[in-house]
């Protein structure tokens, strides 16, 4: 689509219970710079570096995205707070301070450890009892037999386990404690972007950002952290290693011996996870409050019980088990609803040509939406008050 100074596009989704036609696209102009502001998860940061730019050069020349880090919990607030126009979370905000949670696009986390080129080289078999252990201060060595067994034929080092967690309150946080969480009885973090804040594991690092956890991972021989797919790159071009993660198989009573229980990452996996949990989305009960970590919930997120062990949220075994909604928060009620009609345009235009994934998802290995999920994303965007 051409430099353009408005958005005339009409899109057919999918929506609640069946189809319906949702709305067109806003033809708000301007001859004035307008800059929306975000922060918020990290994330989600690279993409919206690439999706600012693009914006601006191929659909209105007088709008600019200027996006920064900060972690979900900074986005979440500071949206609650009206001080920034776009904040953006890995986890459900479910306010009631007048933000509008809305979706952009589906992500992924990578569990990563440093432990020399030649295991790196090799994607261990990690679950979340064996994670669980480790953050739990439980499990210390990289030897110990929990690990061994999971990985035949590799040769496991002595050195001792230093787990990495994120400092700032983080949504990679929230997708990897509910990992833990859903997985391990022992966990005792419970899910939350602040689950290590107050009392982190014994002996463990922290870093601000996915950048700062991959720093430390790669700074500290026998280190395990966990970082959001859009650093992929990054843990690449550092020689780092990620695991094949357990899935609700491989937590069960068995142990998690079972080699096949295991999945790589990879988007054909987690685009399956993904399309199983978006089945169990009860939309009237829960809203787009959604988890997508080892396929979903029937029961939806607010009934999750802590420590799961093996009868996790979907039955039987499911692909790639740490998935993730990427959510953008709005204020219903902006201080500025002139303004607001930007912002409006730029998110209708994210969640549905920005979801190109030859274009623009694909530089940062995250996954379409569905179209049920764009639809409710519209539906949610129409909550916004904005100038006529």
């Amino acid at each position: 689509m051409g430099a353009a100074i408005g958005i005339a596009v009409v899109l057919l989704v999918v929506g609640i219970g069946g189809g319906y036609f949702l709305g067109a696209y806003l033809t708000k102009t301007s001859t004035s710079t307008q800059d929306i502001t975000e922060t918020g998860s990290t994330l989600l940061e690279p993409l919206m570096d690439i999706w600012g730019p693009n914006y601006t050069a191929h659909v209105n020349s007088h709008v600019t995205l200027s996006p920064s880090g900060g972690g979900s919990g900074q986005g979440q607030s500071e949206s609650e707070a009206g001080t920034i126009d776009i904040g953006a979370s890995d986890a459900y905000t479910a306010s009631n301070l007048g933000v509008v949670d809305v979706p952009v696009a589906i992500s992924s986390q990578l569990v990563v450890y440093n432990l020399g080129s030649t295991i790196d080289a090799v994607h261990l078999n990690l679950n979340a009892t064996m994670l669980g252990e480790i953050y739990e201060d439980t499990l210390t060595t990289w030897n110990s037999g929990l690990i061994t067994a999971a990985n035949p034929g590799v040769t496991l080092p002595s050195t001792s386990i230093t787990p990495v967690v994120r400092s700032d309150s983080s949504g990679d946080t929230y997708i990897f404690s509910s990992y833990c969480d859903f997985g391990y009885k022992g966990w005792t973090y419970g899910n939350s972007t602040k689950a290590f804040q107050s009392s982190p594991p014994k002996d463990s690092q922290p870093g601000t950002g996915n950048v700062g956890v991959i720093n430390e991972i790669n700074n500290i021989s026998g280190a395990v952290g966990y970082v959001g797919i859009s650093y992929l790159k990054d843990v690449e071009n550092d020689h780092l290693g990620w695991a094949a993660l357990g899935d609700n198989l491989a937590n069960s009573a068995s142990g998690g011996i079972n080699t096949k229980d295991y999945v790589n990452w990879s988007i054909a996996n987690v685009t399956t996870d993904a399309n199983l949990a978006l089945g169990n989305l009860n939309y009237a009960a829960d809203g787009l409050a959604i988890s997508l970590i080892m396929g979903g919930s029937p029961a939806g997120p607010t009934t999750w019980s802590t420590g799961a062990g093996g009868t996790n949220p979907a039955a039987g075994a499911t692909p790639y088990p740490i998935v993730n909604l990427e959510y953008t928060l709005v204020k219903t009620s902006p201080s500025n609803p002139s303004h607001q009609a930007y912002v409006v345009q730029f998110l209708q235009w994210a969640i549905s040509y920005g979801n190109n994934v030859s274009k623009y998802l694909g530089q940062v290995n995250f996954v379409p939406l569905t179209p049920q999920i764009q639809g409710l994303d519209q539906e949610a965007l129409s909550e916004v008050q904005i100038a006529s």
